[in-house]
């Protein structure tokens, strides 16, 4: 299976951006694919969205832009 990127911009916010992208990336996971939301967002809203508290989470994005963190240790295995 060919993976496909699909990414949701927009300079103003209130537009359904990560309204979007959670119910999306739900969607997909519902019909059995494997789906990384990647939350860009300082607020963290997809994370929350998706069950996850992201002031628990020890390694973020932000680590791994800024402090060269590999990427894989800030990737949650499952969201249940």
């Amino acid at each position: 299976m060919t993976a496909r990127i699909y990414c949701f911009a927009n300079q103003k916010g209130g537009v359904a951006k990560t309204t979007t992208a959670v119910n999306l990336g739900a969607y997909l996971a519902a019909a059995g694919r494997r789906v990384l939301v990647v939350d860009t967002d300082p607020q963290g809203n997809a994370t929350t969205s998706l069950g996850a508290d992201p002031r628990a989470l020890t390694i973020s994005l932000y680590n791994v832009l800024i402090d060269g963190v590999p990427i894989q240790q800030a990737l949650t295995s499952r969201i249940e």
